[in-house]
């Protein structure tokens, strides 16, 4: 076995390792799901550090969005035995309901169309940071036993004032005399006060938006979503830093419904415009009835050529970020076409295949009759989903 086979096999070990003795998600002390809790317990670390980490993520291309999903899904809870989506497959009992675990499966397919369609190549390098990230903590920390929220809560201290003189063992014939009062203790000093992390980012985040009010009256650019995003930003960079200094914790709670209404306003438009949930079903029966773009975030593109007269020419493009297209064109119509999955997907173009990650197909079909008849120009393109162009 080559030095590269012994350091594959390496890595394998020791993600199958960190399989075998995942995190578990606790009960308490969980923000949401309990994914970052279970794993700062697992491997001893601070859980805020692993909150900044999913935010990171999430604000890197929204790749920490399915990856905290997926953790909800194939952790299992405290107390259970197997992770909600194996109870889904009959592998054992998980205390959350099946119907919960079914809609968070729901939410991976916005989550994942989000995601792969904000740039493929800053997807695929986050991913691969998260996975070495997660090899290195279970090769250097996997050793250690998980850890309890009680580790982490303080004992209480000793009761001050408890009798240190015993008249029965020093004077036997002194049982009736009162105790001796106890000294009086010094006031314990007030503990220093820690920087006030959390107030100091309110501050700086107020003045970014009051920054980018002023400036948005002379720049196109400083949009609502924009705003919001350089407000995030400034909200975990003060959790970054409070982790270390100690304080900031409660910024959490306006992070959270603020990557919320921001992951909202970029992958919904709010102008009433049907371009990012919609589906199309059309069968066009003259030329100028075709699109010159059918588009659509999540949903399906149907469109039936087949009325289309024998003269003519057509051309339009389809782009889907996730989900299904499927075009029939007529027998005897000469097509041009590029059919494209920039992500992931299946494709099936007049009889030419691909599927997996990155695929293309292109070429010039004449139909049954040759050249000559309806012109069509087609230019498919899919992020996450299956391609067909039909002639039947």
């Amino acid at each position: 076995m080559s030095g590269t086979e012994k350091a594959m096999q390496g890595v394998a070990d020791t993600l199958r390792e960190f399989w075998a003795h995942r995190p578990v998600r606790p009960r308490a002390g969980r923000k949401a799901g309990g994914v970052a809790t279970g794993i700062a317990l697992r491997y001893q670390i601070d859980p805020v550090i692993v909150r900044i980490a999913f935010v990171a993520l999430a604000l890197s291309g929204g790749v920490g969005i399915p990856l905290y999903l997926a953790g909800w899904l194939l952790l299992p809870e405290e107390g259970d035995a197997v992770s909600p989506l194996e109870s889904l497959i009959n592998k054992g009992h998980s205390s959350m309901p099946q119907a919960q675990t079914v809609l968070l499966g729901f939410l991976m397919f916005p989550a994942l169309a989000f995601t792969f369609g904000s740039g493929g190549f800053q997807v695929v390098v986050t991913l691969a940071a998260a996975v070495a990230c997660i090899y290195l903590l279970q090769k250097n920390r996997g050793h250690l036993q998980p850890a309890t929220l009680a580790d982490t809560v303080p004992a209480p201290p000793p009761v001050q004032g408890a009798p240190a003189w015993d008249p029965l063992g020093a004077a036997p014939f002194a049982w009736d005399l009162p105790e001796p009062a106890a000294a009086p203790q010094p006031p314990a000093p007030r503990p220093p006060r820690g920087p006030r992390i959390g107030l100091m980012t309110l501050g700086v985040a107020t003045l970014v938006v009051a920054a980018s009010a002023i400036a948005g009256a002379w720049v196109s650019w400083f949009t609502v979503p924009h705003v919001i995003g350089l407000v995030l930003a400034v909200l975990a960079a003060g959790l970054l830093v409070g982790s270390f200094a100690g304080g900031g914790r409660g910024l959490i709670w306006l992070l959270i419904p603020l990557s919320v209404v921001g992951f909202g306003m970029t992958a919904i438009d709010f102008d009433g415009s049907p371009s990012s949930l919609s589906s199309y079903n059309e069968k066009p029966k003259s030329v100028s009835d075709v699109r010159d773009r059918y588009e659509t975030s999540v949903g399906s593109v149907q469109l039936d050529l087949r009325d289309l007269p024998d003269s003519g020419s057509v051309k339009t493009a389809i782009e889907v970020e996730l989900g299904e297209v499927r075009v029939h064109v007529p027998k005897n119509a000469d097509v041009t076409y590029r059919c494209e999955a920039s992500s992931i997907g299946e494709l099936e173009c007049l009889g030419k295949r691909a599927e997996g990650t990155g695929v293309d197909v292109s070429g010039r079909d004449l139909g049954e009759n040759g050249e000559g008849g309806l012109k069509i120009e087609l230019d498919v393109q899919a992020s996450v989903g299956e391609v067909k162009v039909l002639r039947d």
